[in-house]
């Protein structure tokens, strides 16, 4: 993923002059991490940034609670870098599935008066209706190829990098599972 000299300069002041804050040897390691997380996520973890996705699914998938949310990047100044967006949500029912690119989501949710609930999700390449009844038996059903299992996900996460500005950087939209550290990234 490319980044503009601009913002590459921007990530770069900001994690070097954040790192010079004060603190114990533990804080500074877990500062540092959350501060590379933030940076990494942004650029969609490229190279070198492995240690730091590593951190965060530990991080979010921890059981039964996960930790905390993340810290932030310090200025010079101390105060904390605010010219971010982090657009997030938690997903239920259809948007809690995910498939592979070319690939369509079939999704049904059945709930009966016991009060149980049945979800039906896969993914497909195409669908066909065929008929299968004849005169007052006029029925169709449809038929659906190149079926796979859907990937459950439970989290989606968006950060824009000094938004407005000629330097914007937007992330690519990741979708996560944190149960099972599951994670993909669509352009949006």
């Amino acid at each position: 993923m490319r980044l503009t000299k601009a913002l590459k300069t921007s990530v770069v002041t900001v994690g070097v002059l954040g790192t010079a804050a004060v603190m114990s040897a533990q804080d500074a390691h877990a500062y540092d991490m959350d501060c590379k997380v933030i940076l990494c996520i942004a650029g969609g973890f490229p190279t070198g940034c492995a240690d730091a996705y590593s951190y965060m699914i530990k991080r979010i998938t921890r059981f039964p609670n996960p930790l905390p949310p993340f810290g932030f990047c310090a200025m010079s100044d101390g105060s904390e870098y605010k010219a971010h967006n982090v657009d997030y949500r938690y997903l239920r029912e259809r948007d809690a599935y995910d498939c592979p690119e070319g690939k369509m989501l079939f999704y049904r949710r059945e709930e009966s008066d016991s009060g149980n609930v049945r979800e039906t999700a896969f993914c497909y390449t195409r669908s066909e209706r065929k008929r299968i009844g004849w005169g007052d038996d006029d029925l169709y059903q449809t038929i659906y190829h190149g079926r796979s299992a859907a990937t459950p996900v439970n989290f989606e996460l968006k950060i824009t990098i000094e938004p407005g500005t000629e330097v914007e950087f937007k992330s690519p939209l990741f979708r996560i599972n944190w149960n099972t550290g599951y994670l993909a990234q669509r352009q949006s």
